[in-house]
């Protein structure tokens, strides 16, 4: 029974590479470009395809040996999850691709393991920063809650907008439509409440608390 699971096995290895001859890569990759840090240790795989356009699994290392990121492309796009770990191994983030570009659930969390963010990715702006769609979240190093968003299917802000301290107490509150200030505006100073009202963006009235 021991070699028929050993035989098993060995053909399981053998089937999972058949096609390609560079394991964890897809049939269609021609060659894997290696580069090495001064101290031998390898720094990053980059596959190609037969056009030479990165294809499969491109990988990067830190000088230690450790995986510092992973990214699926094809024909020369990132296309599939991406991930990107610390020195020590903690996944930091995690982002989806589609032809080059981000989209849906978005992960991003602290060496120590505690999230950092969380929300459903809309895609990325001229200057590279992220835009999302739905509920945001954003947490401080030691798991509080930082920040409460919400954005419309353009990645502009609508409906209630929170912010928190690191203690957990509730720092201000916005309401937003379509992008800009709509309704009443709180900001907690001190025990003090500060309220303004908004409508398109424009202020409109500073109501007495």
């Amino acid at each position: 029974m021991t070699k028929f699971l050993s035989i098993c096995s060995l053909i399981a290895m053998l089937l999972s590479g058949c096609g390609s001859d560079f394991p964890g890569q897809p049939s269609d990759v021609a060659r894997v470009q290696q580069n090495k840090y001064p101290n031998g240790n390898l720094k990053e795989e980059i596959p190609y395809n037969k056009d030479s356009r990165i294809h499969g699994l491109k990988r990067a290392f830190y000088d230690n040996g450790q995986l510092r990121a992973e990214e699926n492309y094809k024909n020369g796009k990132k296309d599939g999850i991406s991930r990107e770990y610390s020195r020590n191994g903690q996944l930091l983030e995690e982002v989806h691709f589609k032809d080059n570009r981000g989209y849906g659930d978005f992960a991003s969390y602290y060496e120590n393991g505690n999230m950092r963010a969380k929300g459903k990715l809309l895609g990325y702006n001229e200057d590279g920063m992220p835009e999302f769609e739905g509920n945001y979240k954003e947490y401080y190093e030691n798991g509080t809650l930082m920040c409460d968003y919400n954005f419309d299917n353009k990645g502009k802000f609508d409906g209630v907008q929170k912010r928190y301290d690191e203690n957990g107490a509730l720092e201000d509150e916005e309401n937003y439509k379509n992008g800009l200030k709509n309704g009443v505006f709180r900001e907690y100073k001190k025990g003090e409440i500060v309220r303004e009202e908004y409508k398109n963006g424009i202020l409109v009235a500073k109501p007495k608390n």
